[in-house]
């Protein structure tokens, strides 16, 4: 499926703006999915997109994984060497803020390259991930901690690093996820992610042909400003973005958007942070 495999309307649902809970306005037709954005905070999400359960098929294709930024994990590939600069470059990011042997959690582990380096590098580490042929690949090979499901599935006690790399564009609410991650993180932890950047060079100027806009599996798309924009609204801040495909940590990404972020401060009355 993840290789070009056919969707019909019977397999999509429409959806409405997580922050402003309207419809959007259409930018690119891809039948029988639309790219839109929202008239009130132009938040770019996909309606209709797959639904739950087609999305699961998805995901549970082996094929899913290969190819594409995850290279053949078996042999050498130029993609592999990508996901190992990445990162190194994303730890060394990560070590300046919060540095092993702080607990780390991953969101979307994949295969657990990461996670795998994350353990190397002195962190505790767990991740979470929803694809099932994922999920076997590293417990197995790679004997990592990772639960099957969703982060809701996840244990819920203070993580002082949490990762989601390539995953926020994927999940079914972006704002309900984040709410769910700041619940997770300790008080002096930190969050890292990465993202499509829909406002990049490539994005306005391919428009539909946009490679990285895959209607199936890609149902956000943020700017900086509408990451933020999330973040704050689920009590986190986002504190600096990586934008350079000369960067580690982006290395040769020219449509990708790392950014690392905090919790905002409860307020003293325990109610939500003022956003």
């Amino acid at each position: 499926m993840a290789d070009g495999t056919s969707w019909s309307a019977a397999d999509t649902e429409a959806t409405v703006c997580c922050l402003c809970g309207v419809p959007g306005e259409v930018v690119h037709r891809r039948p029988p999915f639309a790219v839109v954005r929202c008239p009130i905070c132009a938040l770019v999400f996909v309606s209709p997109r797959l639904t739950a359960p087609a999305l699961q098929r998805l995901y549970d294709e082996p094929a899913y994984f290969e190819g594409g930024v995850y290279g053949d994990r078996t042999r050498w590939s130029p993609a592999m060497v990508l996901q190992r600069v990445w990162s190194h470059g994303r730890l060394a990011d990560l070590a300046r803020l919060r540095p092993p042997p702080a607990s780390l959690l991953e969101i979307g582990s994949g295969y657990g390259l990461f996670l795998a380096a994350a353990r190397d590098a002195g962190y505790q580490v767990r991740g979470v991930e929803l694809s099932h042929t994922g999920v076997q690949v590293a417990r197995s090979e790679l004997g990592l901690d990772v639960v099957e499901g969703q982060l809701a599935d996840a244990p819920t006690d203070p993580v002082d690093v949490i990762c989601f790399w390539d995953t926020l564009e994927h999940v079914p609410d972006p704002l309900q996820f984040l709410r769910q991650v700041r619940a997770r993180l300790a008080p002096d932890g930190v969050i890292a992610l990465s993202v499509p950047s829909v406002s990049s060079l490539p994005a306005r100027a391919l428009g539909s042909r946009w490679w990285t806009l895959k209607p199936e599996q890609h149902i956000w798309h943020f700017t900086p400003r509408t990451l933020a924009l999330v973040a704050a609204r689920a009590g986190l801040v986002i504190t600096s973005v990586v934008r350079s495909p000369v960067r580690a940590a982006n290395a040769g990404r020219l449509d990708s958007i790392v950014a690392f972020g905090r919790a905002l401060p409860e307020r003293v009355d325990g109610g939500a942070p003022d956003v």
